[in-house]
């Protein structure tokens, strides 16, 4: 079983290089598992078949009730990653190598994206003969790289630690001067010419592939946070038992990592107006709509602090997650995270029935918190929410650390959540 996960879990990670792939990686798997898709701008149908849509990096899925919908289960995640993306104004010439021009997209962890070969990928809008139109790509034959300065240029710099400038010390190369420009890479790759470029969404990633380490059991990889949560949630939806008066939505949102304030972000009426679509769809009106609403329950899937073997002043002792011991419950006293009494109940009532560990996590009353699609979702939607995820090492490195244990244990939970709560 581990193997069969691990093969599927690596291939979706290297196949999603940015949140825009990963939506398309998710899409291709429910349409693999008898989804309908559907498109925004058309009316809803009113029949009872699974069904989702994409919009940009997010995707909605669900499964209507057999019967009207009395209530439903809530999964959410989000597809997005810290990482440098490309500006518009794309490449420089300074010394002798082209260097590219980017930005800081989320808090990433700076020094852990140097001396390491990247790759390019996201969506381009081509302008054709039929008019504009958007490629998802990963750029051909570029390879930019971030080096470090050299320790006889900074002496210091293992006693008194590395500060990374942003704007100086991470623009990549992308080459020598004599190479190919990046935006005839770009078009190549984009199956285009140069000059019907119009505009771009880049991402840089790591470019070495995910892959299995320690004795097989652990996981290293770009993007685990979340592409982690939403691989655990397609999957639980794809193989999930259709319920009789409730619905399972899930919903994997982006721009997480920069406030959701985005059209697809949690805190938008992106989701809102679908679940109200999908109910007038199943024969709700507005009224109808607000009550299956009050009788919902969300669980916000996102990863966790695992105790860094290193590091273990950083955790409070009793609130401390470890590296394969199942996924975490997430709790913060300032609501940072949605749990609640009643919500941690539902979720541990759940995990004991299947069996599954339960850890616990809270921030040191010292640190700060960070925050989830939870309760932003919640609030919006004034639904009872559970914050809940995988624990993992190196969160918002370009390389990240989870056991592959707590992968399968985070998916039998979501399904558990989504046919039972």
């Amino acid at each position: 079983m581990l193997e069969e996960l691990a093969s599927e879990f690596l291939g979706f990670l290297g196949a999603s290089p940015s949140p825009w792939h990963a939506a398309d990686q998710i899409a291709a798997r429910l349409d693999r598992a008898g989804f309908r898709r559907i498109s925004r701008t058309e009316p809803f149908p009113g029949d009872r078949s699974r069904g989702y849509l994409v919009d940009g990096g997010a995707v909605v899925a669900w499964v209507p009730p057999r019967q009207v919908p009395r209530a439903f289960a809530l999964g959410l995640a989000h597809t997005d990653s810290p990482c440098l993306r490309l500006r518009p104004h794309a490449e420089s010439i300074s010394y002798g190598c082209r260097r590219l021009s980017v930005e800081t997209y989320g808090g990433l962890l700076n020094h852990s994206w140097l001396d390491r070969e990247l790759s390019v990928a996201g969506r381009v809008c081509v302008e054709g003969p039929d008019g504009v139109h958007e490629v998802l790509v990963e750029v051909e034959g570029l390879r930019p790289v971030a080096p470090s300065l050299a320790i006889h240029l900074d002496r210091q710099v293992n006693e008194r630690g590395l500060v990374v400038d942003r704007e100086r010390h991470l623009a990549p190369l992308a080459g020598l001067v004599e190479g190919t420009a990046f935006l005839a890479l770009l078009a190549r790759s984009a199956g285009a010419h140069p000059e019907q470029v119009l505009s771009w969404d880049l991402c840089l990633a790591d470019a070495a592939p995910p892959s299995l380490a320690g004795t097989g059991d652990l996981v290293v990889s770009p993007r685990l946070d979340n592409l982690s949560s939403c691989f655990a949630l397609v999957r639980a939806l794809e193989t999930a038992s259709t319920r009789e008066e409730s619905a399972m939505v899930v919903a994997f949102l982006d721009a997480e990592e920069v406030g959701s304030g985005t059209a697809q972000g949690a805190d938008s009426g992106f989701l809102a107006q679908i679940l109200e679509r999908l109910a007038h769809s199943w024969g709700l009106d507005r009224e109808g709509f607000h009550a299956w609403c009050a009788r919902g329950i969300a669980l916000s899937a996102d990863m966790a602090h695992a105790v860094h073997p290193g590091h273990p002043e950083r955790h409070s002792p009793h609130h401390a997650p470890v590296l394969g011991q199942g996924p975490v419950l997430k709790w913060n006293a300032g609501l940072r995270y949605s749990t609640v009494a009643s919500t941690a109940a539902v979720l541990r009532s759940l995990a004991r029935s299947q069996s599954i560990p339960l850890q616990t996590f809270a921030m040191r009353a010292d640190l700060g918190c960070g925050s989830t699609v939870g309760p932003l979702v919640s609030s919006q939607l004034a639904i009872p929410a559970v914050d809940c995820g995988a624990p993992m090492l190196a969160m918002h490195s370009a390389r990240e650390t989870m056991a592959l244990v707590d992968q399968l244990l985070s998916e039998r939970l979501y399904r558990a959540f989504l046919e039972n709560a």
